[in-house]
């Protein structure tokens, strides 16, 4: 067993095959481990993650929701290329989705909730120092989840955290870029106390940087892709 196998990145609280199926599968995409544009059968992937075909096939039907995956009959399985055209307009949805939820989350949380949040913005603190990126990857999935929780809207909830696992691909991806974690944990840390403090509208303006920041960071990927001819770019998402 692997390291990564004893402490998975995005493993939920779940007694669901299909679930532990899918949280598998999601973190095998977000970081690479299934290579974009790569070929599997249902059979490789379901003796991969160690579950039955039936768990797997469900599992692979919520990922091809979430446009991470593409289920071909008679052909198999094609693990989805980053869609770099796409990744602005991911974050515009999200910029509208994030403002309802930190405002909700903000309002509704319990104060169990909020301790918890508080604990989380403490261990995006340490990472400041220890700089890791598959920390990261855990402690993001783990406020999207508890952010999904406390906003009291599973509609909401569900949409952002596709946006989420989506964005947190394209990061994992063009992790190189963050050699220094601090400034983008700060974003976290500001948009967490905000939601602590039951402060709606300072968590709206920490969403809004920290969306800036993101947009800023795909916007210039963007460019450096355009500038080596690895893709194009349409004038009205420059």
């Amino acid at each position: 067993m692997t390291d990564a196998d004893a402490n998975p990145l995005f493993a939920r609280h779940t007694a669901s095959q299909t679930e532990k199926a899918y949280c598998a599968l999601e973190e095998m995409v977000v970081t690479g481990e299934l290579p974009p544009g790569s070929q599997w059968s249902e059979v490789a992937l379901s003796e991969k993650v160690g579950f039955g075909r039936t768990p797997t096939r469900e599992a692979l039907h919520k990922l091809a929701y979430q446009r991470l995956v593409h289920i071909a009959p008679r052909q198999g399985v094609f693990i989805s290329e980053i869609d770099y055209q796409g990744q602005l307009k991911i974050i515009q949805a999200r910029r509208e989705i994030e403002r309802l939820i930190v405002s909700q989350a903000a309002l509704c949380a319990s104060d169990a909730e909020r301790a918890a949040l508080r604990q989380l913005a403490g261990e995006l603190e340490g990472l400041k120092a220890l700089n890791d990126m598959r920390v990261y990857m855990r402690l993001h999935f783990c406020l999207t989840s508890r952010l999904g929780e406390a906003a009291r809207n599973t509609y909401a909830a569900e949409f952002y955290a596709m946006l989420q696992t989506l964005a947190r691909r394209f990061l994992y991806f063009h992790q190189k870029r963050h050699s220094n974690l601090a400034h983008i944990c700060d974003l976290h840390i500001a948009q967490i106390n905000a939601i602590a403090d039951g402060d709606a509208e300072r968590a709206m303006a920490a969403a809004t940087a920290r969306n800036d920041y993101a947009e800023q960071l795909a916007r210039n990927i963007l460019m450096e892709l355009i500038v080596t001819s690895a893709v194009t770019i349409s004038p009205a998402e420059r």
